[in-house]
């Protein structure tokens, strides 16, 4: 079975989910940090929105082999898992 067809392994969507979570607030920080430059404070913020996206695609595939509680957490940190 090719490794596409497989998925990740649960290390590697923690991996990932730990990742994701780290570049999604620097890219908010940066956004923040240039928002005396507009367009690109903007284009930072778009950029990091488009992660949140990924996650939850990610988090779907997950949820299917582990369950919901676990994919939350992985993806979105204890804080957002539990809110």
């Amino acid at each position: 079975m090719s490794r596409a067809r497989m998925g990740l392994t649960l290390e590697e969507h923690s991996e990932v989910g730990s990742l994701l979570r780290r570049v999604h607030r620097d890219l908010l920080q940066a956004a923040a940090i240039t928002r005396c430059y507009e367009r690109q404070s903007q284009q930072l913020l778009d950029i990091a929105r488009s992660l949140m996206a990924q996650r939850g695609w990610l988090e779907q595939r997950l949820t299917e082999a582990v369950g919901a509680d676990a994919a939350k957490e992985i993806y979105f940190g204890r804080e957002e898992a539990d809110a």
